[in-house]
């Protein structure tokens, strides 16, 4: 007896899938961070959107407006609240109290994204309402409101052919940068239960519309490049139970977002990269663990068969960064630089 309803996702097709010489990129909704963590743990190619969660399609389309065009940040971007400079297109992460240097930082950090762009194979959007805030004063529609009085601002719901044409733009703007962009859409299945619960599911309704209508799901007319992962569905569907969600009985609990991310996996991925990320999940598993004794010889020798490890995967992928990233991040967060430095060094590339 089945006690769940499997959802049935097709592969993305060959041609398409991910390894670990396709570059990708995420932003948007909280997805988008999960899938950052994914992919650093199994030291895939990667490019993280630097300005923080983006919870719906147009401020993602401002996002990537000021990026593909060059738009740097100014005095004008921000305003001046509790000793911090906050802006209304960015995340308060990036509350800063000196506007100099926070300046310098985005638009350094924008720099490399233009870069990273041009680089990447897919991106991965994930939308997570179409309830917005217009700014009364300028007409603005914000990315955030930084708790703000309400006063200031004018909530909408955005209509389907709002939200239509802002994934539109997003794709061309991206494919200005990188013509063969491959766009791959989700929605975040964390509900905005403060927008009211009959209000989240006519949001996420309306997001999910907007998508296959661009994607062209059911007509013979078909988006190129463009893809759905359904991360909602998963959440909503197969796992039914709030088991699933934290204590806010909002948000997914790692293990559900270990599940999402094992579906995304066999989706999206070839089976070589597959099977090399379950290799690269060893080592991080081995690296993790923590010796009774350091020093000792069974340590040692352990040391010695995980460092045969290693260069064997090393061997099988071109990407020199794995094993130095492998290296850099566990070795000096979990263990003394003195006991492991020879192994360490020994992993380094060499100086050319």
């Amino acid at each position: 007896m089945d006690f769940t309803t499997k959802i049935t996702i097709p592969p993305l097709p060959e041609a398409c899938q991910l390894s670990y010489k396709t570059p990708v990129m995420s932003m948007g909704s909280c997805f988008a961070a999960h899938l950052q963590e994914k992919f650093g743990y199994h030291k895939l190619p990667f490019f993280s959107h630097p300005f923080g969660t983006l919870f719906h399609p147009l401020a993602i389309e401002r996002s990537l407006e000021r990026v593909c065009k060059g738009q740097a940040f100014t005095e004008a971007d921000f305003f001046l609240q509790d000793d911090l400079w906050l802006s209304f297109e960015l995340h308060s992460q990036w509350a800063n109290p000196s506007l100099p240097a926070l300046l310098a930082q985005l638009n350094q950090q924008m720099a490399s994204l233009q870069e990273a762009l041009s680089r990447t194979s897919l991106i991965v959007i994930t939308l997570g309402t179409a309830w917005v805030y217009e700014h009364l004063d300028t007409g603005n529609i914000v990315a955030n409101c930084h708790k703000q009085p309400q006063k200031i601002f004018r909530k909408k719901l955005l209509s389907l052919d709002e939200i239509k044409a802002s994934l539109e733009h997003i794709v061309a703007l991206v494919r200005e940068k990188q013509p063969d962009m491959k766009v791959l859409f989700t929605v975040s299945p964390v509900r905005h239960l403060k927008d009211g619960a009959m209000e989240n599911q006519l949001s996420k309704s309306l997001l999910l519309c907007a998508i296959h209508e661009l994607l062209g799901t059911g007509s013979p007319k078909k988006g190129d490049n463009l893809f759905y992962f359904p991360s909602y569905e998963l959440l909503m569907d197969e796992l039914r139970d709030y088991r699933f969600y934290k204590e806010d009985m909002l948000h997914p609990t790692e293990q559900a977002v270990q599940y999402v991310w094992e579906r995304f996996t066999e989706t999206c991925f070839t089976s070589e990269a597959q099977a090399l990320m379950q290799e690269v999940a060893s080592i991080q598993r081995a690296l993790a663990h923590r010796p009774f004794n350091p020093e000792g010889e069974k340590h040692q020798q352990f040391l010695s068969k995980l460092q045969e490890r290693i260069k064997a995967v090393e061997a099988k992928i071109s990407n020199q960064w794995l094993i130095t990233n492998i290296l850099a991040h566990f070795l000096r967060s979990y263990w003394s630089k003195n006991i492991y430095s020879s192994l360490f060094l020994y992993f380094l590339p060499e100086k050319k």
